[in-house]
């Protein structure tokens, strides 16, 4: 005991000498790489003074020398150890270049978004992919340039949409909370829009992946954390001009990917049902709903209006039409994504600065645009010895509007598919009109000519219906440096983020739109021929306005001392976090886009719809929100090294939000994380030569979710004025909820990384083990005191485990280099704990195209199950199950049973994800393949649904597979129609094992083909570098398990992402 106080009181008496002490002389400078950028943890010391220090995290140091001369040794892992002379009343700092065969700084600097630390000191678990490597894919999306090149990183692109980016860290942390990681963008929590971020800014990306890495974070680090770094300046940097091109063509998309019912199997089906009277109760009705070319033609030929030959005829000549042609030929075309960038930035003894500015724009393949202007200003200055301050701003605007419908998107009603033979234009192209809402017999003759046109006109209608977005992001930002001493530093830093999103929709008076409404609101009188339009002739406008706004305030001590054998570092602080959001939406109706003049409407008076004559409101679409989340933080940070071998860490964080709890207990919640490293290549016993890195790493802590959506307290929504009552209404949209705390995720990782003589082989091996504890789940509650039966609470808990391995070896190295980066993720989960109120399997067999969340006990969060299938009747066709062990056609016993009975297929998301990159250069020339594969996951594949084909119009090419004589049962497993229709019997061969497909499959990401050239100093051409580069992405898939040719990472029937090809150029002056 005795032996650790003295050590203690060592460490105090230097931290305190370094406080006050006063030294003789000063040595002072920044640390750069070989390719300018700062190198942050290095160690430096003096001979003969005896002190020691590491860089900070701009590259500055500062020692304390006893002597005007002296020798400066600095160590920094993948550089050769540098010593040189120094004269401490040399009047300007140093900058030293480290040289040699340095690795780059992404392979040896980690950004944890509160500091920079050398890896090798590093206890936790990050990613760190370059610059080099992140521009390797071309696009205008920052996460989605990660896609197969990030250790630990799955992009679920089925769960991808406006509400989650779809990443995963090491696979599934929570059941019901938000997946997604948290995004630090320059050491700050980034609330805005994703998009906003220009990835030609992007200097490197770095992922927290276990405790020891991420819960510095805390409470929203329990997915991981990705952290983003944009370029800077730096100091005595030569002023440096970069700028970037690329040009990005996107093929069509492949429309004949989707297996819809084929139009004459279609006719078909409507002929049959026709006949059967099926259509009767729709054309007799009402409401007159919109019907089909081939429904009028029949009741033609019915009333006498056609021949049976002339009827016939025109039925069997939309038989050749398909209208993915027309879609094909009218809608569709090649997208095209333009990207420009260019920086500059540069630095003196006493300030570094960077002045970048960026334009994208886009054209999607259905001819929306997408156009980003953004321009950063980022500034380093040196105030004195001591002090540093640097500020900066950014601005985004972010414009995109709307084009063209696309398949699936233009229906024929309301609810009512798109029939297979429609037609958008004649022979001439000229656009033709669909029956859209109401039958065409009842548009030729109602309102006696007085009525607005009341037919849809798909090619023409996307030019009078247009969605327009404009997004401003606006941040600013000030960091104070303060450097105590040679091992102390603090530091004040602020941000503010202002992001105003407008979206505004336009249906201006000759869209569908505009006309139907106006046309429904519209009072005849026919015995005077008087028209009133309660909804004013002209424009619709709808608008939307959302203000977003966020600071973040963070003071923060840093310590970094060496003496003899040891090193010790550490960081305590305390953050404020702030977000407000506040969205307000209206509409305004006769809106004339030329004088920007509306008429009032009166929404407390219902009016008789023309066509029903049922009385309804004037649609109001008037809506107020606002949202406030507050976070406060505390956080300490401290490492210990001895010999440069061994390395303990620990780190503990608490968060408050106005979110939870309403005892103190529950609001602060304590995270912490504990990690050590051991460089055992160091030690005196270690004798692998060929082997001469080697360490291994251990790690365990908890790391938070939060869902800000959820609240501890009840919460009503004021709605809009009654128009009964004309008093404000009011609805409950959560309830009380005073338990509610954080989720938990406690992870466990061990980590082996090693490096072979001459790098000719490197990489890392980990295993992980997590633990989630008090998440999200419903929960029964008393109904009596609510109206509800469920409340979210924190009952729910899950564990996972898994692999990371990363294996990189320098195949050929002579004038022709090969290089290989293996990587390979393994993460599975399996749900220990989560209420549920059915033990029926129809609550877990999902339909085909469906991805929600039904977790179950013992199984992952997201599984396949399927009924057992024991073929077709060979005398009806009908799908034989299997209940309490016997064939079975009862199809409500069957979709009722117990899940105990069904069959588990496995997990919805992969367990397994690979990627290979191979690197082949020659002289300047450079070819990177990158293949990317999947592994152990399942999918529910479409098929023909009856019921949907009966009554909504979706058919499946699987039609024309099914059963139709004895004998068919041996050759497909699709039943055969029967009429009237049995809806379980769908249901039942829907969710049945012959639908699952393996999700397995390997493609090929992206090919880059590269030509680099370095002048420089030479006189002939003003640039330092040049690279030309190709790239082909999204090629297709090598090889899949399913036998349908069905792209696993989509939901069925959405057309997965064309081939893309790129060209672009990367110039510095």
């Amino acid at each position: 005991m005795k032996k650790y106080q003295i050590t203690l009181f060592y460490c105090l008496l230097n931290a305190c000498s370094g406080l006050f002490a006063q030294p003789a002389f000063q040595i002072k400078g920044t640390l750069i790489g070989s390719d300018s950028a700062v190198l942050a943890g290095a160690r430096l010391s003096l001979k003969q003074s005896k002190t020691q220090t590491l860089s900070a995290t701009d590259g500055s140091f500062l020692l304390n020398s006893r002597f005007e001369k002296d020798t400066l040794t600095i160590e920094y892992i993948g550089y050769p150890k540098l010593s040189l002379a120094v004269n401490a009343l040399q009047s300007k700092p140093m900058l030293i270049r480290m040289t040699g065969n340095g690795e780059t700084l992404q392979e040896v600097t980690v950004q944890t978004g509160y500091q920079s630390i050398a890896r090798d000191k590093a206890t936790g678990s990050f990613a760190v992919v370059s610059n080099r490597l992140f521009n390797e894919q071309v696009g205008t999306s920052v996460l989605a340039r990660l896609d197969g090149i990030a250790n630990g990183l799955t992009i679920d692109k089925k769960r991808s949409n406006s509400f989650s980016t779809g990443i995963m860290i090491r696979g599934l942390s929570t059941i019901g909370g938000p997946k997604d990681p948290l995004i630090v963008l320059d050491n700050f929590p980034y609330d805005g829009d994703l998009n906003n971020i220009n990835p030609n800014d992007v200097e490197s990306v770095t992922l927290l992946k276990d405790a020891a890495a991420a819960a510095i974070w805390g409470t929203r680090a329990g997915n991981g954390v990705i952290v983003i770094t944009t370029k800077k300046g730096h100091y005595n940097q030569p002023t440096t001009i970069e700028f970037s091109s690329n040009l990005t063509i996107v093929d069509k998309p492949d429309i004949w990917y989707t297996k819809p019912i084929s139009s004459t199997d279609y006719i078909d089906v409507e002929q049959f049902l026709y006949s059967k009277g099926f259509y009767n109760s729709n054309i007799n009705s009402g409401n007159k709903p919109a019907l089909s070319p081939v429904l009028e033609l029949l009741i033609k030929k019915s009333n006498g209006q056609l021949t049976p030959a002339e009827a016939d005829a025109r039925i069997n000549a939309l038989r050749n039409v398909d209208v993915r042609n027309d879609f094909q030929k009218y809608i569709y075309q090649p997208a095209v994504q333009q990207q420009y960038a260019l920086s500059l930035r540069g630095g003196n003894q006493n300030s570094a600065w960077l002045l970048s500015g960026g334009y994208d724009r886009n054209i999607s393949e259905l001819s929306a645009s997408l156009q980003r202007i953004s321009l950063r200003s980022e500034n380093t200055i040196r105030l004195n010895s001591r002090l540093q301050l640097t500020a900066g701003m950014s601005y985004i605007q972010n414009t995109t509007t709307s084009g063209q419908g696309g398949y699936g998107s233009i229906t024929s009603g309301a609810g009512v598919s798109l029939y297979p033979y429609a037609m958008f234009a004649d022979e001439n192209g000229k656009a033709l009109a669909l029956n859209k809402s109401y039958r065409q017999s009842y548009l030729d003759t109602v309102g006696q000519g007085k009525l607005l046109d009341w037919k849809y006109y798909p090619l023409e209608d996307y030019k009078h219906a247009v969605t327009t977005s404009n997004r401003y992001d606006l941040m600013a930002f000030a960091n104070l440096n303060y450097k105590i001493s040679s091992d102390w530093t603090a530091e004040l830093q602020y941000r503010y983020e202002n992001q105003r999103t407008t979206n505004q929709t336009l249906f201006d008076k000759e869209s569908f739109f505009a006309r139907n409404t106006i046309n429904n609101f519209t009072q005849l009188n026919y015995a005077t021929g008087q028209k009133t339009n309660r909804v004013p002739v002209g424009g619709i406008l709808d608008q939307s306005n959302i203000l977003l706004t966020a600071q973040n305030y963070r003071v923060q001590l840093q310590y970094n001392h060496s003496w003899k054998n040891h090193r010790l570092s550490g960081m305590a602080g305390g953050e404020i976090h702030e977000v407000n959001t506040n969205t307000d939406t209206y509409r305004t109706y006769g809106y004339n886009p030329d004088n920007l003049t509306s008429v009032n409407v009166d929404y407390t008076v219902t009016y008789p719809q023309f066509v029903t004559g049922f009385s309804s409101f004037i649609p109001s679409n008037n809506f107020l929100s606002k949202l406030t989340n507050r976070f406060v933080s505390t956080y300490a940070n401290l490492a210990w090294t001895y010999l440069d071998r061994y390395t303990l860490s620990a780190s503990g964080r608490r968060d408050a939000s106005n979110i939870f709890g309403v005892n103190t207990n529950q609001k602060w919640t304590p995270l912490w994380s504990a990690g050590l490293s051991w460089l055992i290549s160091k030690e005196k016993f270690y004798r692998a030569d060929w082997l001469p890195f080697l360490k291994l790493n251990m790690s365990y802590g908890y790391s938070g979710n939060i869902n800000p959506n959820q609240s501890a307290l009840t919460t009503m929504m004021i709605q809009s004025t009654s128009p009964y009552t004309l008093l404000p209404m009011a609805t409950i949209s959560q309830y009380g909820n005073p338990d509610l705390r954080w989720e938990k995720s406690g992870q466990l990782n061990i980590r082996l990384e090693f490096k072979s003589r001459r790098n000719r082989l490197s990489g890392t091996i980990e295993y992980f083990s997590k633990t989630g504890k008090d998440l999200y789940g419903l929960t029964p509650i008393d109904y009596t005191g609510v109206i509800v039966n469920t409340l979210v609470k924190n009952t729910a808990s899950m564990k996972g485990s898994g692999w990371d391995l990363e294996l990189s070896s320098l195949n050929i190295d002579r004038k022709f280099k090969w290089q290989t980066t293996l990587m390979w993720n393994i993460a599975k989960n399996k749900v220990t704990e989560y209420y549920t109120n059915s033990a029926r399997a129809s609550t877990y067999i999902l339909d085909a195209g469906t991805y929600s969340l039904s977790p179950l006990q013992g199984y992952p969060v997201y599984s396949v199950f399927s009924y057992p299938f024991a073929g077709l009747d060979p005398l009806s066709g009908n799908p034989l199950g299997i209940f309490h062990k016997q064939l079975s056609t009862d199809y409500t016993a069957l979709v009722s049973d117990s899940l105990k009975n069904a069959v588990y297929n496995g997990s919805a998301v992969p367990l397994s994800q690979l990627a290979l990159r191979n690197t082949f250069s020659y002289g300047r020339f450079s070819l990177t393949v990158n293949i990317v594969g999947k592994t152990g996951y399942y999918f529910r594949r479409s098929t023909i649904d009856y019921f949907t084909l009966f009554n909504n119009g979706g058919g499946h090419a699987d039609f024309a597979r099914r059963w139709q004589n004895p004998g068919d049962e041996t050759t497909t497993t699709v039943p055969s129609m029967t009429y009237p229709l049995v809806t379980n019997r769908d249901v039942f061969y829907e969710g049945s094992e012959p639908l699952v497909e393996k999700g397995d499959h390997v493609r090929l990401q992206y090919i880059t083909l590269s030509y680099e050239y370095a002048p420089g100093k030479k006189r002939s051409t003003p640039f330092s570098r040049i690279r030309v580069f190709a790239n082909a992405s999204n090629l297709g898939i090598l090889w899949r398990a399913n036998t349908a040719k069905l792209d696993p990472d989509y939901l069925d029937k959405t057309i997965p992402p064309s081939a893309s090809f790129s060209v672009g150029c990367n110039l510095s002056f």
